[in-house]
């Protein structure tokens, strides 16, 4: 009797070892033989992904002061911010040895390269491979790059609150200066400066431009109907897990790809691609550098590197007592910045990393639909003035009687306009053709208001 009850013993532990073996095989399996990514067809090892740093880490404009010109680009045919990177590596491969005035004055007579955010001073040197605290502690971060038109042996960084001065015969920006001369800038967009509206002047430069493209039709870069292309993403993204994947299609459209309920992957009918991790290892590097580094690796293989996508915010973010950083990029259509509505509250692309790891990925990117190329053609917009004028509230707008028009512009606040430009707006609500609309965005203070440029009412604002 009592070997009998030491068999059953056996037997049962035999069972339970058998049970616990074949879980780590069915439930592990996909993560024991993941496929070596550096062998994987597309991969871009590292030093690839850092000469593509300088290509996305970019102004978003470039601005001219140069004799009685005065203009604003948004493309870049010369490659002057390629020549501005060489310049500034010079100027920080010797920056102790260099002349340094941490308060300097912008000069008369400049290019300025125009970021839409500080960007850490971080992601440059470790791009230039230089380790300087020095550096740090005296740029701190970068907002605008100003080449002074009439020194070739100076470069100024200004850093949202200061400007510093760097000069050094080992700075030569030279040739930036010459192919600045060299533009017809007479054909370039026109401004005209302290234009005054009543007794109050507007400080930044208005725009004089009133032609746009319209209608800018675009479609979203992921075909949503096309079912094969999505479950490839999928593949693409899970590798050898996708077999373990569980997916499901919503009443309204979404794909959902669930692996483990830790990793999720959704694909609205929108177009706008989301995904994040709970499995991600959160160990390795987590300085600001290397973790954009990662983000750009990540981008370029899911599903590919989206062409004119350049970085527009960083932030410091923390996840499960983990530091990282989460980066916002954006991109162009005609030469022109797109806008987001927030009511929808997307972006073009957002990353966030945590030390080596890719945790959450939200991507939303439109193209130019060119089988409607021939629908779209330059067309008359209303003058920034024109719509700030038509915005502005006056006392005989509150009268009595009847509603009062919604003006959002006071006259007090003229004076805190900062930027005014044209650009394109996406309210991002149809998941293949949308319109764009033509909008003129004027920030004052701490908002930014978005105005209709072919009917100037008010579409939104942002704070």
């Amino acid at each position: 009797m009592k070997q009998v009850k030491i068999k059953n013993i056996i037997l049962i532990s035999m069972v339970l070892v058998c049970i616990y073996l074949s879980s780590n095989v069915w439930l592990k399996l996909p993560d024991l033989f993941k496929r070596n990514t550096e062998a994987d067809e597309g991969y871009i090892p590292n030093g690839q992904v850092e000469s593509k740093i300088l290509n996305v880490v970019r102004p978003v404009k470039n601005v001219i002061k140069y004799n009685e010109y005065y203009t604003i680009t948004y493309s870049d045919e010369q490659n002057m911010w390629g020549m501005a990177v060489v310049a500034m590596n010079d100027a920080f491969k010797s920056f102790d040895k260099n002349s340094i005035s941490e308060s300097a004055a912008f000069p008369s007579q400049y290019l300025k390269f125009d970021f839409n955010t500080d960007i850490p001073v971080e992601i440059f040197t470790g791009n230039f491979k230089i380790e300087n605290k020095e550096i740090n502690n005296t740029v701190k971060g970068v907002k605008n790059v100003i080449i002074d038109l009439e020194n070739p042996r100076s470069i100024y960084i200004y850093n949202g609150e200061n400007t510093v001065k760097i000069e050094s015969t080992g700075i030569d920006t030279g040739e930036i200066i010459g192919a600045v001369k060299a533009m017809n800038l007479a054909d370039e967009s026109a401004y005209v400066f302290n234009q005054k509206i009543g007794e109050e002047t507007i400080q930044a430069p208005v725009p004089l431009e009133n032609t746009a493209l319209y209608p800018v039709i675009v479609q979203s870069e992921l075909n949503v109907f096309d079912a094969e292309a999505i479950d490839k993403i999928a593949k693409d993204y899970f590798r050898n897990s996708y077999d373990y994947v569980r997916k499901s299609v919503e009443v309204s459209g979404n794909t959902i790809y669930v692996y483990r309920n830790k990793k999720i992957l959704k694909i609205s009918s929108e177009g706008l691609l989301d995904f994040y991790d709970t499995t991600a290892e959160l160990k390795g590097s987590s300085d600001v550098y290397s973790s954009l580094v990662r983000a750009i690796d990540f981008i370029g293989k899911f599903p590919d590197f989206p062409e004119g996508l350049y970085l527009s915010d960083v932030e410091n973010i923390e996840y499960d007592g983990n530091d990282g950083f989460r980066y916002t990029f954006s991109y162009k259509i005609e030469e022109r910045p797109i806008l987001f509505s927030k009511v929808r509250e997307n972006s073009a692309l957002q990353i966030d990393v945590i030390g080596d790891s890719v945790v959450s990925y939200r991507r939303f990117i439109r193209k130019i639909d060119e089988s409607q190329r021939a629908r779209m053609s330059e067309i008359q917009v209303l003058s920034a003035f024109d719509v700030i004028m038509g915005n502005l509230y006056t006392e005989v707008d509150g009268v009595e009687g009847g509603a009062p028009e919604l003006k959002p512009l006071k006259k007090e606040m003229i004076k805190d306009i900062s930027n005014i430009y044209l650009g394109y707006f996406d309210l991002s609500r149809i998941s293949r053709e949308q319109v764009l609309r033509v909008v003129w965005v004027v920030e004052a203070g701490d908002k930014t208001y978005i105005f209709n440029a072919t009917t100037g009412a008010l579409i939104e604002e942002w704070q």
